[in-house]
């Protein structure tokens, strides 16, 4: 906005100033502004969407939700990290005012000019996950008039109900993806995921409507499988190379932001070496098993305050207990500070890297799920096949991290040998799978929370050792609180907590039912 006012004077200082200068010969060419763009062109903006979509700070992420399930902690006890209010309502407060506006507006202005369609039914299928992960997070939210401040001088947005907010994801993810069509202008370099190849563009449309339909089948079975089969139907991601990824550069933070075009999740560990850990569930869980995505997931610090390479060791790697500072080992006493170099950071060379790529959704992902679909009877398929093919690609995606990450194909068939898919029941089967998606969407950690809290899996939380203080009786959050300000200025957030529950983190949104 003060952006706007300043534009706003300079364009009325060289308006004044031709008035006295010139009679009406080149008025317009006068009064043109040369460094301000009015009317950004679709091809201009749609790099700087698909960049926005991920947090450029640490906050949400690394903070609560890296928290929330177990990947990574700030030594914050649990009873901290559940309070309203704080930064839990910073990706809130980013994806409005960023992505969200952003891609409305692309809808918007490329709906006039029918020359770019495609560029309009892409931005329909960005807005739809941008949706997804807002409500998913925070259950009822701003939708249908969302993203009009500029546009509509709508400041204050209604909440809408998550079941319509589905409803309306579904159908715009269908209606987009069928509309799009190679006749017309594509953008090529302006879409720095796909390079404008509408195939995938679908393909990713249809598995993002896959996680939505099997995220309700617990609030709206019926629909919930009517949708997971049209996303089959559809046609869903074939293999890595379809996976919507966004690659970074290495540019350098500032205080506790990052350069747009870099990937902010590494800050926790580039900014304070000291402070944050991987945890011990997340160590635990690929040291046990043999996991060779340990060595592109971890590392042991070199120093406590600057963050650079140290030991990779596979037998090195330690987790810090999920919350506080108490060790999990008898007797059970307070971590010494200067223990800290003993637990495990993020790979530098591999997730610590601020040009480190962001993997929004994967064909190994989608594999995973068709797993559970064939399990639990939603569609026909070979959960065994499906796991086996989700397991090989999440270690084979990797590869884009660099060197250091490269998993091999004999390596995972070591894995898969070592850890068999044989399941003696469906809820160890839908372990399995769920546990495999948990150690998947490592770093990408708004999916992670969403699918423990869908499936209940991997159970961590049943497993916490209760005599660390503050987590007796602990269950997993079910929701991150609405951001101050959005509560004292928007009087609509009240009818969204009338309608959802209280503001806490133990309100469980629509599709989350016990």
């Amino acid at each position: 906005m003060r952006n706007m006012r300043k534009y706003g004077a300079y364009l009325l200082l060289i308006i004044i100033t031709g008035m006295f200068t010139a009679c009406d010969k080149n008025f317009e060419d006068i009064n043109k502004s040369v460094d301000f763009v009015s009317d950004p062109t679709p091809d201009f903006m749609l790099p700087a969407i698909e960049l926005y979509m991920l947090d450029n700070t640490y906050y949400t992420q690394g903070d609560f939700v890296g928290a929330f399930v177990m990947h990574v902690t700030n030594r914050k006890a649990y009873s901290s990290l559940t309070m309203p209010g704080g930064y839990q309502g910073y990706h809130f407060e980013w994806a409005y005012e960023n992505p969200f506006k952003n891609v409305v507006d692309l809808i918007a202005r490329c709906g006039k000019d029918t020359a770019y369609a495609n560029y309009r039914h892409i931005g329909r299928i960005i807005k739809a996950y941008v949706a997804h992960q807002l409500t998913d997070l925070y259950g009822d939210v701003p939708y249908f008039e969302a993203g009009k401040g500029y546009m509509d001088r709508l400041f204050t947005p209604r909440y809408d109900a998550q079941q319509q907010i589905y409803e309306d994801m579904f159908r715009e993810l269908e209606d987009a993806s069928r509309a799009l069509d190679s006749a017309r202008k594509v953008p090529t370099a302006a879409d720095i995921v796909y390079k404008g190849d509408l195939s995938k563009w679908r393909r990713f449309a249809n598995s993002l409507m896959l996680r939505l339909g099997l995220r309700i089948m617990k609030a709206d079975p019926v629909n919930g499988k009517k949708w997971i089969e049209k996303a089959v139907a559809g046609g869903l991601l074939r293999n890595n190379d379809d996976n919507f990824v966004v690659k970074y550069l290495p540019n350098a933070s500032t205080g506790g932001t990052t350069n747009p075009t870099a990937n902010g999740q590494a800050h926790i560990f580039i900014r304070y070496p000291d402070n944050y850990r991987l945890t011990s569930p997340f160590v635990n869980f690929l040291k046990d098993r043999k996991d060779p995505r340990i060595a592109a997931y971890c590392m042991l610090p070199a120093s406590r305050t600057t963050y650079a390479a140290g030991d990779k060791s596979p037998a090195k790697q330690k987790g810090w207990p999920p919350y506080g500072d108490r060790s999990e080992d008898p007797p059970y006493l307070g971590i010494p500070s200067a223990d800290r170099l003993k637990y495990s950071v993020s790979n530098i060379s591999t997730f610590g890297r601020y040009d480190a790529p962001f993997i929004h959704l994967s064909y190994a992902q989608v594999q995973l799920q068709l797993a559970e679909c064939a399990v639990r009877g939603i569609v026909p398929g070979d959960a065994k096949s499906c796991y086996e093919k989700g397991v090989r690609a999440a270690m084979d995606q990797l590869k884009i991290y660099g060197a250091e990450a490269v998993i091999t194909t004999a390596q995972a068939d070591a894995y898969l040998l070592e850890n068999p898919y044989n399941p003696a029941s469906m809820e160890e089967a839908l372990e399995m799978i769920n546990t495999q998606y948990w150690i998947e969407t490592h770093y990408n950690w708004y999916e992670t929370f969403a699918n423990m809290r869908r499936s209940g899996y991997p159970k961590l939380y049943e497993k916490l050792d209760l005599t660390i203080p503050a987590n007796s009786g602990a269950i997993l959050p079910r929701r991150l609180t609405y951001q101050a300000d959005e509560i004292a200025i928007n009087p609509h957030v009240q009818e969204a907590i009338k309608r959802q529950g209280p503001d806490v983190t133990s309100t469980r949104v629509w599709w989350d039912k016990p």
